[in-house]
């Protein structure tokens, strides 16, 4: 049995950076284990390439979903192998909020504050654009780099932001109030996707005291005598064990991370025993908390303009393809939408924006035509899309074991518009969209509405569209939530789970509330505060 100072399980956002962090030490023996394979095709490095490789069990992990009363059927899918999310996502990058984190340190947890916060990001990231907000990482691992999209439809979403009161900023993700600015992406320099692991680990994944191992499933962590000593894992039809003299560090992602604990017999436990686990601590939190951003798109005829459509089909897709091999530039080495807007909606302070919006001049074929002539999934007409999230749902879900065996998914079940309030918030950031598409600095350009169609207009009928409009964002958060009470949390101020020693949880599932903005930021956020407590510990 191979023996290490600490175990990290889960090569994601969080995990690679904790693992860089702790190997950082030439004393300190650090093992990364990861369920999923190297992620080094070419369709991930490049940023926009992750299209062509959407769903495939190689790189995603699919999740099954408790049915939701009037949406169809759903499954979720998180990043699978060496970057984990980070290799396979839309790039994009925001930080979340200062009131955010400022929340969570009100809660008792006084390691988690905005200064601390602001602090991991500062050394984690590599942001150079001239005019960065004082509070950014220039020389940080991480590199980002923002949109360089052009052209009248920019400047006329731009324009219909100001129509709306929402200001321009030079850096969206500057520690401010609401405003518009270019968006910023997880994609480096010189044109290719930066992965977590690909920033943080490969330029040092030679390093004698590191050892990542990939393709191997954890099954449980052993416990004895109340502390954590070892990770069983199965790799290439073999039972392995790897032992941990220090810390054990779940990094396995807001559902992997609770079933983990489940299986080691960490969790509620009636649940536990339901399934024919012993149980080792009973903790009713594990699994439970979870949230999510409920995405929203709705896309209109583009007049007077090509769009971006035409570049994703053709000739000319395999001419982008082309010169994104030749010189790391084009479409190809950007995704999503080029413009982001932060908006305080209805009852949000002025400080605290709780609606993500954005705009591209590129659409996607509606599910109503996908349904009736399934094929691409990419427009074949020029296309303009407005997008986006809620970010304060006070609606909470939850997962449970689907067996006792490791290789089965959880099952989620999101409890959807379960809090009335998401519902209004769903229809008031529908009609914020609206608002922006029928600004009239977009007027030349904006033509007929696809979906749900100019014909929707009472609230009822808004709510009857959204449960079919609105997706997952994808960016689940709180099933193994932070706190000071084991009655309702699972790990504490530091990360280590309640009642058993050298455990710890770092990933997105330790947030107590969700982020205001998408999460891999955080999530490296996270596990960079992370390995400064496992440090100062050490």
């Amino acid at each position: 049995m191979d023996e290490f100072d600490y175990i990290v399980v889960g090569a994601g956002s969080a995990g690679c950076v904790v693992a860089r962090r702790l190997c950082d030490d030439p004393a300190n023996r650090v093992l990364l284990v990861e369920a999923g394979g190297t992620n080094q095709s070419v369709f991930i490095k490049m940023a926009a390439g992750f299209a062509r490789i959407m769903g495939q069990p190689e790189y995603y992990w699919s999740f099954p979903v408790v049915p939701q009363a009037g949406r169809r059927a759903e499954r979720h899918s998180y990043g699978r192998g060496l970057g984990g999310s980070s290799a396979v996502n839309g790039t994009w990058y925001l930080r979340g909020q200062p009131r955010d984190f400022d929340g969570w340190r009100d809660r008792g947890l006084p390691s988690w504050g905005w200064d601390a916060i602001e602090r991991a990001y500062r050394q984690i990231e590599g942001y150079r654009a001239s005019a960065a907000d004082p509070s950014r990482g220039q020389d940080g691992p991480q590199q980002i780099t923002q949109s360089t999209y052009k052209g009248p439809v920019f400047d006329a979403i731009v324009g219909a932001c100001r129509e709306m009161g929402i200001p321009w900023t030079e850096d969206i993700c500057a520690p401010a109030a609401e405003g518009v600015g270019r968006t910023q992406y997880t994609v480096n320099r010189q044109g290719q996707r930066a992965s977590a692991y690909e920033s943080f680990l490969a330029p040092v994944r030679h390093r004698p005291n590191l050892t990542i191992v990939t393709d191997c499933l954890v099954k449980r962590i052993v416990i004895e005598g109340g502390r954590a000593v070892a990770v069983e894992c199965a790799r290439g039809g073999e039972a392995v064990r790897y032992a941990a003299r220090r810390e054990i560090v779940l990094s396995a992602g807001v559902y992997h991370s609770p079933k983990l604990l489940m299986l080691s017999g960490i969790g509620p436990g009636a649940h536990l025993t339901q399934q024919g686990i012993q149980v080792v601590r009973d903790l009713p939190s594990v699994g439970e908390n979870w949230c999510d951003h409920q995405k929203l798109g709705i896309s209109y005829d583009l007049r007077n303009h090509p769009g971006l459509n035409r570049e994703f089909r053709g000739w000319r897709l395999s001419r982008n393809a082309l010169r994104y091999f030749l010189t790391r530039t084009g479409p190809m080495a950007r995704v999503g939408m080029p413009v982001t807007a932060l908006v305080s909606g209805e009852g949000a302070p002025a400080d605290w924006p709780d609606m993500q919006l954005a705009a591209s001049p590129f659409a996607m074929r509606t599910v109503k035509e996908m349904a009736a002539n399934p094929g691409s999934p990419i427009s074949d007409q020029p296309g303009i899309t407005f997008a986006g999230f809620h970010l304060r749902p006070k609606g909470r879900g939850h997962v449970r074991l689907a067996s006792a065996d490791f290789r089965d998914a959880p099952i989620v079940d999101p409890r959807f518009w379960s809090e009335e309030e998401d519902q209004r918030k769903a229809v008031e950031l529908f009609r914020l969209l609206r608002r922006m598409a029928g600004a009239k600095a977009l007027s030349p350009y904006v033509g007929e509405e696809r979906q749900p169609g100019g014909a929707c207009r009472s609230d009822q009928q808004i709510i009857d569209e959204l449960r079919t409009l609105t997706d997952p964002g994808l960016h689940g958060t709180g099933t193994c939530s932070m706190g000071t009470d084991p009655a309702s949390a699972v790990v504490d101020d530091a990360c280590r789970v309640h009642g058993i020693w050298g455990l710890r949880v770092v990933d997105c599932s330790i947030m107590p509330t969700p982020v205001s903005g998408n999460t891999n930021g955080p999530a490296m956020a996270i596990g960079q505060r992370a390995a400064d407590l496992i440090l100062r510990r050490a």
